[in-house]
């Protein structure tokens, strides 16, 4: 088609939409220019782009596919999407990009003297350091450790905590007790107290979305108390804070007067509660969160974003 065009036109067309929409520059003022009206350089612009003569490419500062990120947001009715593609398929890459997508993103949510919740895992703690500006606000740690290192599940909030140069209150607990009345007696201790009491106040929730069995530090600890097995019998597929998942994202309250941190109540009250998680493993689990009403952001990959765009189709 572009060969029924002179070749001066089409350089005039193009110019007009280059600087219309590559230097931002009004089409009254490009019309000036080239000595016609306001309406004719705007007819350039349509016609360069039907010609073809220039590419419309986004070009923005993080890894994140806008198609699928606006397609995932709207079919699953969230506040925001954030599908992130990585240069490599390796796990650790695409945990760093989730975290930087993720850093900015959260950093963005926070106003002053707001407070912040994290859970824990390793994708949260890299978002924590790749976050350098943030206004002064309360950190709150969401859930116990569920390893046997207490400063891994510290780490994050310690990290955010000095850059929002605010108030930390961790969870000095374990992310399950062995019986009910041991937790009971867990949440007791004060400072235990103060935290369970603060996360009350959270604003803005950032949590992991765990994959069972394999890719989430839960399963992990259920496993060595010999209860994972039977919790998958029961429909676990995934948990976000001290919720459990099924695979339609129901919500399984099998165990939760064991665990320690945010209830589902607590969860359902935060204003922006952020779900984060991508890579192998992940694939039902970020499928569930999406599914069951508690996630209003989500940071997650390409693949398991088209994934579970597919799981919905028909």
């Amino acid at each position: 088609m572009s060969d029924m065009v002179r070749v001066e036109d089409q350089v005039v067309y193009a110019y007009a939409a280059i600087q219309h929409l590559q230097h931002g520059r009004s089409l009254l003022d490009i019309a000036e220019e080239l000595g016609v009206s306001r309406f004719a350089a705007g007819r350039m612009v349509q016609k360069a782009r039907t010609l073809g003569l220039f590419e419309v490419r986004p070009r923005l500062a993080e890894p994140v596919d806008p198609d699928l990120s606006r397609v995932l947001k709207d079919r699953f009715g969230l506040a925001g999407a954030f599908v992130v593609v990585a240069h490599s398929s390796r796990p650790e890459v695409i945990r760093s990009t989730i975290a930087g997508v993720a850093a900015r993103a959260v950093s963005e949510s926070i106003r002053d003297e707001y407070v912040v919740g994290l859970g824990s895992g390793r994708t949260i703690v890299e978002m924590c350091r790749q976050m350098s500006d943030v206004p002064v606000c309360d950190v709150v740690q969401l859930t116990g450790a569920a390893n046997g290192r207490a400063e891994d599940s510290l780490e994050a909030i310690v990290t955010l905590s000095r850059v929002a140069r605010g108030r930390m209150y961790p969870l000095h607990s374990p992310f399950v007790a062995t019986e009910v009345n041991a937790a009971r007696v867990i949440s007791a201790q004060p400072s235990i107290r103060e935290a369970l009491r603060r996360i009350d106040s959270v604003q803005v929730a950032v949590l992991s979305i765990g994959g069972w069995p394999d890719s989430s530090l839960l399963a992990d600890l259920y496993g060595q108390l010999g209860e994972q097995d039977e919790l998958m019998r029961r429909g676990v597929v995934a948990e976000i804070g001290t919720t459990l998942l099924d695979a339609d994202g129901q919500r399984l309250p099998i165990v939760d007067e064991r665990m320690i941190g945010i209830s589902t109540r607590q969860l359902d009250q935060v204003p922006v509660v952020f779900g984060i998680g991508g890579g192998a493993g992940k694939e039902r689990a970020v499928l569930a969160a999406l599914r069951s009403g508690l996630v209003d952001v989500v940071v997650t990959d390409a693949r398991i974003a088209r994934l579970a765009l597919e799981a919905t189709v028909g």
